[in-house]
């Protein structure tokens, strides 16, 4: 019999009648009411035809609907599928088209992101859902759910039927769908929670955006009862440490660039953080100097956590708190570190030929674990190119020490990691080629002292044709998602090259890290 997130939802409510499953500003939910409104939800979609198999998909900011939407998509076998509402309008409509999206639950304040394509969707046989407010959509959420004795027909699933699609930043200009399993989904909840040591007396906030992959952990309650926050909306700094103090959070899960303005709100203001036992954080590694202040003014242990969409978020390594503390007095390299490899998950270190490199060398980083993708939706060449065996090479570039720490070294595609989102270079080099005056452009990613990593941009124009830096980036606007559009443009004369004809990003990357004075920041270094 399979194991299926839908029956951790059952049994939640029925185990946990009273225990309030989240809490979304002053709106709250016990495990009994997600269970009775996604059975409602679920019901309404089946009434409405959609089914097993059916992309389901949501344009919303955080909140309990987000998670009704979800409940009710895998009860049914419904593919649930977020929307980022930072995407461009043509980054919408290409997942809804590229899922297939029979259904959008959108939240009223989404709508006018979507409103020139309104029709469009319609005519195309979409059914559109709005919530939270004055919508005009053709069908409204609440009224949905509304009607008497409202349960649906639960179908038969499988280990290996698909429980959601997860869009992530695409190599060709567009975001790919990542599809992934009913028992990739439950293993990632179960070993997640195992691995960070939560508990049912926790109170789980995790400030994240859910169009990601990272709607995995505000459903990681299923594992065990506890409470999660939501931000009741998105995250604010400012929100957030005032909702430590009020709903007594105990453990939290953030990047290290929010934790940076964290810190610096909680020393300007008065906040009440004492429930506080452990910050997680992921994305990329802290700063000496970060985690030592936040030991320092928090007061708490740290963890980090590495995950990759491609494997159910995960999560795949965990860099404890003890590792930070020997990070911090006798091995500061181990900052630097991943972690060591969750207990379902399989790591190893992979050659250019996939040969298993011994400790210590740099290679591929390849994992395989039950939680593995099956691969990218319409994309079967690209899946072949990362699936082998039941292995996923992941494209980035690591090693392994003797104690199984691993450590990321470098990333393959000069993929950016820019706050907690990861930008593919090609995305914005596409957009930036369709401006008249651009003769040849080269997009990476060079240190930034908020974000981790900037998007910048070298372009050289067409003989005769001008275009300044500040137009470059406005036409971006439109065209990629907000993180995507370029920190920095510089003109220049030509991109260097190598004899193939190549553009050498390394040669521009290593200017920009050398160089004083060409960026409007300074990297402030430990």
């Amino acid at each position: 019999m399979a194991q299926l997130t839908r029956d951790l939802i059952r049994q939640c409510a029925t185990s946990y009648p009273n225990k309030i499953a989240y809490w979304d500003g002053d709106r709250s939910a016990t495990w009994p009411q997600m269970h009775d409104r996604s059975d409602r939800f679920a019901a309404a979609m089946q009434g409405l035809g959609i089914g097993k198999g059916d992309a389901v998909a949501i344009l919303s900011h955080e909140h309990l609907e987000v998670y009704e939407h979800w409940f009710a998509c895998a009860k049914i076998g419904a593919l649930r599928t977020g929307i980022n509402w930072r995407f461009a309008a043509r980054e919408m409509l290409h997942v809804i088209e590229d899922a297939g999206a029979k259904l959008v639950l959108i939240q009223a304040n989404c709508v006018a992101l979507l409103a020139d394509h309104i029709e469009q969707l319609t005519a195309a046989g979409v059914l559109l859902v709005g919530y939270g407010g004055n919508h005009d959509l053709a069908y409204d959420y609440e009224t949905l759910i509304s009607a008497d004795d409202q349960a649906p027909q639960l179908p038969e699933l499988a280990a290996d039927d698909l429980v959601c699609y997860s869009y992530t930043s695409g190599t060709t200009g567009m975001p790919k769908g990542v599809m992934l399993t009913q028992q990739g989904m439950h293993s990632a909840i179960i070993n997640t929670v195992l691995s960070i040591g939560l508990r049912f007396e926790d109170v789980w906030f995790p400030p994240t955006a859910s169009a990601w992959i990272t709607f995995v952990l505000g459903s990681m309650n299923l594992a065990n009862g506890m409470t999660v926050i939501l931000p009741n909306g998105d995250f604010e700094s400012h929100k957030y440490l005032e909702f430590i103090g009020r709903y007594q959070v105990t453990s939290t899960i953030v990047v290290p660039t929010m934790l940076q303005r964290l810190l610096q709100d909680y020393e300007a203001g008065d906040y009440d953080i004492s429930s506080m036992r452990l910050v997680t954080y992921g994305s990329s590694p802290a700063r000496a100097s970060l985690i030592r202040k936040t030991m320092e003014l928090f007061g708490c242990e740290l963890m980090q956590l590495y995950g990759l969409t491609e494997t159910t978020g995960g999560w795949v390594s965990y860099l404890r708190h003890a590792d930070h503390l020997r990070g911090l007095d006798e091995k500061p390299e181990l900052l630097t570190s991943c972690g060591q490899a969750g207990l379902h998950m399989e790591i190893t270190i992979r050659n250019s030929d996939g040969e298993i490199l011994p400790a210590n060398e740099v290679g591929e980083v390849w994992m395989r674990a039950d939680t593995n993708m099956v691969g990218y939706l319409h994309l079967p060449e690209l899946t072949a190119e990362v699936l082998h065996d039941g292995w996923l090479s992941t494209h980035d570039l690591g090693r392994l020490d003797d104690e199984g720490y691993l450590y990321l070294t470098d990333r393959k595609n000069y993929l950016i990691i820019t706050g907690a989102a990861n930008v593919y270079p090609s995305v914005i080099e596409s957009a930036l080629s369709e401006q008249s005056a651009v003769r040849e452009v080269a997009v990476f990613g060079v240190p930034h002292p908020e974000w981790g990593e900037a998007v910048v941009a070298a372009v050289a124009l067409q003989d005769g044709q001008v275009a300044t830096a500040d137009e470059l980036i406005e036409f971006c606007r439109d065209k990629v998602a907000k993180w995507e559009v370029p920190k920095f443009v510089e003109i220049v004369d030509e991109l260097p090259k190598g004899p193939t004809g190549k553009v050498l990003k390394k040669v521009l990357q290593q200017r920009y890290r050398t160089e004083e004075g060409l960026l409007p920041w300074e990297i402030e270094n430990d």
